[in-house]
């Protein structure tokens, strides 16, 4: 789910101030586009973007959102035409901005739209895959433009969005990647970037919606579940009728198991979509209402949810998780037939860093390999139920599977058991109890679920968090990193540490 909130975001609008000799019509303009992309309708983004550009040439924000378009739907759909006049029209305004800068280093507006546009090529060529060396480059170009900005005047709090969002997602850069923040000279500083966002939304011209977009994520993802409903009910307030936003609002309601809640936000994202038919709603909100109602054991509602979800993507698009959720219902239906044709549509094609789509690719070879089994299905049913919050029905089918008489269960399917009781005594704060079922799994050696080992020490250091024990949590943290062999996720282990530790 964090994948698919991870994509939700992009669909928010960064704007930014600059005066001109319109530039009262040329603000209203940015205005209209800026709501127009709030409510998924792009081509009327585009329209008034443009009109900004063509009634006022010199003044850099129509241009500026003019590419911003085209960036989004990049971003949303990585459609390559889409990315291609993106970096067309940013190399055009990167040129615009800097014959400015160099006949005026001190105007800020210059620097600030080069700034931001060097920040968000960053972000696209780092998405596309294109060329992260580049993309470091831009990041820092970005960071030095925009911090030349705040330093100048301290005032200009649109600025301080850019900045912010740097800071927060630098402070998280993995180990993996030590060569980018060495590049950058930087290594970010969460609570500066959030600092910066809190500035830019409560005293930004343009920022202040974008900016509670952010901390909306940024604090969901800290878990600080009241303080992130804040910034989403004012989201909620400005543009009641966002398919986005309602987006938004399902993604956070499901992460605190009020799943049904998470439903009907979904489902009113789909309604307020009408008349548009935005794809990428309609691609965001069926895979999200596939995943919850899978959750829910309701898996005649997500296979049917699913299959939408899948008739709508490219052969670039993550599809492995669908395809499994898709087919594993439909197994459970009792339609085994039916499910092959999902489990054999596995994409194949999938880069080192993506890691969850390897994932999902190895669960649906299983699935195609051998029928699910009893145990499978009650494993299914107990992590949905635990999920969801359906505590005591998930206590339940685990109990069935402990005392399951006759079965001698290989290590692949101990870990799951054991991981599975430890996390719900987690989510009943029994955390000792959490740390008895997580310790089994140091000592188990699976063969496939191998990454269920290192969590567990992960598991055990959030668990002595909890418990406000910080050194037993770092030893146990370390020792999660100290793995040596591969297994699924390793690389983003580093980055789960760090956002654990952010929160103590």
């Amino acid at each position: 789910m964090r994948k698919n909130f991870v994509i939700i975001i992009i669909i928010s609008v960064f704007s930014f101030n600059i005066f001109s000799q319109d530039f009262g019509k040329v603000h209203e303009l940015i205005i209209q586009g800026i709501d127009a992309e709030y409510n998924m309708d792009f081509p009327l983004a585009l329209q008034k973007f443009q009109e900004a550009k063509n009634i006022a040439p010199n003044d850099l924000r129509g241009h500026f959102f003019e590419q911003t378009i085209f960036y989004w739907k990049a971003m949303l759909t990585k459609n390559k035409s889409d990315f291609e006049t993106f970096m067309n029209l940013s190399d055009k305004l990167v040129e615009k901005c800097e014959n400015v800068v160099d006949k005026n280093e001190n105007d800020l507006d210059a620097r600030l739209y080069l700034g931001w546009t060097n920040i968000i090529r960053a972000f696209a060529l780092g998405y596309m895959g294109e060329n992260y060396l580049k993309a470091a480059s831009e990041i820092k170009d970005g960071n030095n433009n925009l911090s030349f900005v705040l330093e100048k005047n301290p005032n200009y709090y649109d600025a301080a969005l850019g900045l912010g969002v740097y800071n927060y997602l630098a402070s998280f850069i993995p180990k993996k990647l030590k060569w980018l923040t060495d590049i950058l000279g930087f290594s970010g500083n969460r609570e500066e970037g959030k600092r910066l966002l809190k500035l830019a939304s409560d005293k930004g011209t343009y920022t202040t919606n974008e900016a509670k977009f952010y901390l909306t994520l940024m604090l969901w993802r800290e878990e600080s579940y009241p303080e992130a409903e804040v910034y989403a009910q004012s989201l909620k307030s400005k543009y009641p009728q966002s398919p986005a936003v309602w987006m938004l609002w399902g993604g956070l309601l499901s992460q605190q198991d009020k799943m049904q809640e998470a439903i009907d936000a979904y489902e009113m994202s789909l309604n307020y979509n009408k008349g548009k038919e935005s794809e990428i709603i309609l691609r965001v909100a069926y895979g999200a209402l596939a995943n919850a109602y899978f959750r829910m054991n309701m898996y005649e509602k997500s296979s049917e949810f699913g299959s939408k979800y899948l008739a709508l993507l490219t052969k670039d698009d993550n599809q492995n998780n669908r395809l499994y959720s898709t087919g594993v219902s439909l197994e459970l239906m009792g339609n085994r037939n039916a499910a092959l044709e999902y489990y054999k549509r596995a994409r194949t094609d999938i880069k080192d860093e993506n890691e969850w789509e390897k994932y999902w690719l190895r669960k649906l070879r299983e699935r195609e390999a051998a029928p699910l089994t009893k145990t499978d299905s009650l494993l299914i049913a107990a992590d949905n139920n635990r999920a969801t919050g359906k505590l005591n029905d998930a206590a339940r089918d685990y109990a069935s599977l402990t005392s399951a008489s006759g079965i001698n269960y290989n290590d692949d399917v101990k870990v799951q058991i054991n991981h599975g009781l430890g996390l719900l005594s987690y989510k009943q704060k029994d955390y000792n109890k959490a740390i008895e079922y997580f310790k089994l799994n140091t000592s188990l050696n699976p063969a496939n679920e191998k990454w269920l080992v290192p969590e567990a020490y992960f598991q055990i250091g959030k668990c002595y968090l909890k418990l406000g024990n910080k050194s037993e949590a770092q030893k146990y943290f370390d020792m999660a990193l100290d793995i040596g062999y591969d297994y699924d996720f390793k690389d983003a282990m580093d980055g789960k540490i760090k956002n654990e530790l952010s929160k103590y």
